[in-house]
């Protein structure tokens, strides 16, 4: 095994950094996680404590959300308290030094980190946020009450991994576990959710992502809730197959991406949705959802939300083209004469020429 010595040219100042990080929550956490958690224990040791996201964000080369899902992470693992104002922007962050699985009274040692360029709490809001104060709430105000604690997560990635077949990455393993800091997902609706699309074929933590926000969007808090969304969507899916005459088969990514835009994006009726595929097979003689797009998207231009309006719309169509388009007045093009008329005709008298052969 080889073996180094490691060497340092002189005290240059010192940032503590507790063995029980090191030894039970660095190996676990992505490793951007933990340069920016420890480069918040460093800022503890600087003259001036003012941070902000973007500022961390351009140290690391990093985007403003990641740096947002780190420190939602280190709350997590109920290494941080994150302190938020009315408008809900960061206003604060603390650095637990005895992190426990229940949170307990901090000590007045605590140091906190404020943010830069953010509103800062008003004189009577304590500068660290106490174990007894309300859960800060994200920007899509849908915080749950109680995070997860170590074990309920450790739980919820492991069965999302037998669900996936596959260990997680740490991207997987943050999107994840933000179902439930962003959506509210609880445990039992995050693995209802990654066996739904499992077992549709769909193993993308995009599509896991993105059919969380549907549901999110739909009201959805908890599992019998979701199988009813399920099975509303499962329905629509089908039908709007049948209209395409398409049978026999379930729909791939990019044909749900259209229904659900249909569906939810423009919020048409089935109705308006088979009268548009009603005129995509009989313009083309096959499906395709393409061309049933964009007459979809022309009809939402133009405000059609029933089949009233798509006969409205048709006759304002038809009245603009006869607008356009006159009736043709240029005089009729005569028929050019062929070689069998291009000749003078002669005018005889026959009766005139039968009586003077007779004479003769």
């Amino acid at each position: 095994m080889s073996e180094f010595i490691l060497q340092g040219d002189g005290d240059h100042g010192h940032t503590l950094v507790s063995n029980l990080f090191l030894d039970n929550y660095m190996p676990e956490a992505n490793g951007e996680y933990v340069k920016i958690y420890l480069y918040l224990l460093r800022c503890l040791k600087s003259d001036t404590q003012e941070l902000s996201i973007e500022l961390i964000a351009n140290k690391f080369e990093n985007t403003e959300s990641d740096v947002r899902r780190a420190l939602k992470y280190w709350e997590r693992m109920k290494l941080l308290k994150l302190q938020y104002d009315n408008a809900e922007n960061l206003t604060g962050i603390q650095i637990v030094n005895e992190p426990e699985a229940k949170m307990a009274e901090l000590p007045a040692a605590d140091c906190a980190v404020t943010t830069r360029s953010k509103p800062q709490p008003t004189p009577s809001a304590p500068s660290a946020i106490s174990a007894d104060s309300a859960s800060p709430t994200t920007p899509s105000g849908t915080l749950p009450k109680d995070p997860l604690t170590p074990d309920e997560a450790q739980q919820l990635l492991f069965i999302c991994e037998q669900y996936l077949g596959k260990p997680l990455s740490s991207t997987e393993v943050s999107k994840i576990l933000d179902l439930h800091d962003i959506f509210g997902f609880s445990p039992s609706l995050i693995e209802y959710l990654v066996e739904y699309s499992v077992s549709g074929g769909h193993k993308s933590i995009h599509y896991i992502e993105a059919t969380a926000r549907a549901w999110h969007q739909a009201g959805c808090t908890t599992v019998t809730q979701a199988r009813e969304q399920v099975t509303i969507y499962n329905r629509a899916y089908f039908k709007i197959l049948k209209a395409f005459g398409i049978a026999g088969r379930n729909p791939v990514d990019a044909e749900i991406a259209c229904m659900d835009k249909w569906l939810k994006d423009y919020g048409f009726s089935l109705e308006v949705i088979f009268e548009a595929c009603s005129r995509t097979m009989a313009a083309i003689h096959q499906p395709s959802f393409p061309y049933t797009d964009k007459i979809l998207a022309s009809w939402m231009k133009q405000g059609v939300k029933s089949l009233n309006d798509i006969q409205s719309a048709d006759r304002n169509r038809s009245d603009r083209k006869s607008q356009t388009e006159p009736a043709s007045t240029a005089p009729k093009r005569p028929t050019a004469p062929n070689r069998f008329h291009n000749f003078q005709e002669r005018d005889y008298d026959f009766k005139e020429l039968e009586k003077q052969l007779i004479n003769q």
